[in-house]
């Protein structure tokens, strides 16, 4: 769509751009207009969606860092304001999960360095993406601050994931606080909450037997999610459209919270 669209003009970064729901709100803030910074910590999946905006008329670039690692965050926000002219909208979706035997479960079996894992990367990574994403836009005058959460924050479904719940309720936290705090500067902070969503996070959980359909059955369309169809609300909390909206929580589930 090149400079028409909802979000002609903006200029976005986005963490975790390389694949899933990151990869579809990337080239979806492309597609309407945006110019977009994709950030994770692989280049080549970067370069992918980043050629796939720009195939259809689009701005988009590469920055790979880890946001685990204050420097590589911040100087990805840094490069995106100087090649963008600056940004005013930040997009947090990176993150990981450990369930099935690989680190997270049950409380009392949760090892140190799984629980750590999970904190930094889902926590603290949020935390370093919204310190410099915030400082970016206090230099734009304002602008908009889109964090990923999770069910799993809301309601205690997820067995043996107790160290990403944990991560997951902190970031809702930091929604409702931030939106408070800034919202006089002209920042909006506003959360949206993805449902069981097709994407490679939860490749693992799907190959487990019996799991896609157990879970399917809990929600009542009876089927997991497609990152295109949580991209959406994205777009519309970057756009003037939702001027008025901050510290709010958007669940994208096929219903499933209403059943739990």
């Amino acid at each position: 769509m090149g400079d028409g669209g909802r979000l002609a003009g903006r200029r976005a970064i986005v963490t975790g751009a390389g694949t899933g729901i990151g990869r579809s709100v990337a080239i979806a803030f492309g597609n309407e207009g945006a110019g977009v910074g994709l950030v994770g910590r692989r280049e080549e999946p970067l370069r992918e969606a980043a050629a796939q905006i720009t195939a259809s008329g689009g701005t988009a670039i590469v920055l790979p860092a880890d946001v685990t690692r204050e420097a590589e965050i911040e100087a990805a926000i840094l490069s995106a304001e100087r090649h963008l002219g600056g940004l005013d909208t930040i997009v947090g979706v990176a993150g990981i999960e450990l369930y099935g035997g690989r680190g997270d479960d049950r409380v009392d079996r949760v090892e140190v360095a799984a629980w750590q894992a999970m904190i930094d990367a889902n926590l603290t990574g949020m935390f370093l993406t919204l310190k410099h994403g915030t400082r970016a836009l206090l230099r734009n005058q304002g602008g908009s601050m889109i964090i990923t959460g999770s069910p799993t924050a809301i309601r205690g479904h997820a067995l043996g994931e107790f160290a990403y719940s944990s991560s997951k309720a902190g970031t809702h936290g930091m929604v409702r606080v931030c939106a408070t705090e800034l919202a006089p500067e002209g920042i909006r902070v506003n959360c949206v909450i993805p449902g069981m969503i097709d994407t490679p996070i939860n490749a693992g959980f799907f190959a487990l037997p019996g799991a896609r359909a157990e879970a399917e059955a809990k929600i009542p369309m009876k089927r997991a999610g497609r990152p295109d169809e949580v991209a959406g609300i994205y777009v519309w909390l970057a756009s003037d459209e939702a001027s008025y909206t901050t510290g709010a929580f958007f669940v994208i589930d096929g219903g499933q919270i209403s059943m739990c």
